[in-house]
Parts: C-alpha cells; structure tokens; sequence
C-alpha cells in the first residue's frame, strides 16, 4: 500500500503557525485544520470582547483556511472546541452554530482546558472533506498539463487550458 500524500495548507489569510501547520491535507480529500484561537493574522493577541468573540474570530480564521484548500464549512465533518471556561458554553456554542445550517452540523467536542495560548478563552479545530482545487492549484496544474500536451497539440490559449483543466477535476 502507498504511503499517503500530505500536503501543509498555509494561508496568509489566518493567524500564522509557529512549529506546526495550519491545516494538513491528506490525500487530497480529508484537511485537517490546526487548532484556531480568536488572533487575526498579523497580530499578536486576541480580539477583545470575551469568548464570543475570539469563537466568531477563531471560526473566520478556520474558514479562510478551509475556502484557501478548496473546502467549506458546508463539508466540515468534525470540530473540537476548547474552553477556559465552561461557563463560555451557550456563548461560544451560538456563534458556532452560525457558520453552519442545521443540515451542516457537524459532529463535535466540547470540553473545558485549563489553559490555551496567548491567555485565549476559545480554541476551536477541524476536519473538513476537500471539495474542489484553490487557485494556485489550479495554476500549478495548468503548467503541468501544457507542458505534458504541449509537444502534441501547441495550443496553449486560457480558454483552452480552462476547458482542460475542467476535464481534468
């Protein structure tokens, strides 16, 4: 059996990872997102305003990552989500509840943690099926297909290449 294929997701768009990745993706289907506090990327902290808060600003994070490796919220299969504080629940768990529709739900963990990083009061993480290539995969593609078909055909127009790589996925 061949080794599965893993690829590190790294997004400009979500607080960055120091000593880990932001997501994994295996095999080209199953993103695995690394846990998200309430950061935005480029900064050092948290948001302000409490639980409620750093939930919806941990939920944007994952999102951006998920949209960045083809995926969605609509296709999450799996979160856990920790808190400092248990008391955070009905807070945390609303502003969860409006990344999703009631179709969406996907399965989850919530439990309380002693501590989280950068003194956060919320971190959440994911599963998520891929659903489609990002751009730059798409670019990367691109290249690899003309350079394969360019010796036999040398039509190399954007419109052909579309049409292609829509034939490929």
């Amino acid at each position: 059996m061949a080794a599965p294929s893993i690829r590190l997701i790294t997004t400009s768009k979500a607080p960055a990872a120091t000593g880990y990745s932001q997501a994994v993706l295996v095999n080209n289907q199953t993103l695995y997102v690394s846990g998200q506090t309430g950061m935005i990327s480029g900064k050092t902290d948290v948001v302000p305003g409490g639980a409620r808060a750093e939930a919806k600003q941990a939920m944007t994070n994952i999102g951006e990552i998920l949209t960045y490796a083809g995926s969605s919220f609509k296709h999450v299969i799996n979160c856990n989500i920790m808190v400092t504080n248990m008391n955070d629940f009905q807070d945390v768990n609303e502003t969860f509840k409006n990344f999703f529709t009631a179709d969406t739900y996907p399965a989850r963990s919530f439990f309380q943690v002693v501590k989280l990083p950068k003194n956060a009061l919320v971190m959440i993480d994911a599963v998520a099926k891929r659903i489609s290539m990002n751009n730059f995969e798409a670019v990367e593609r691109k290249f690899d297909v003309l350079s394969i078909v360019q010796d036999n055909y040398y039509q190399t127009s954007d419109h052909w290449t579309d049409d292609l790589i829509r034939r490929l996925e």
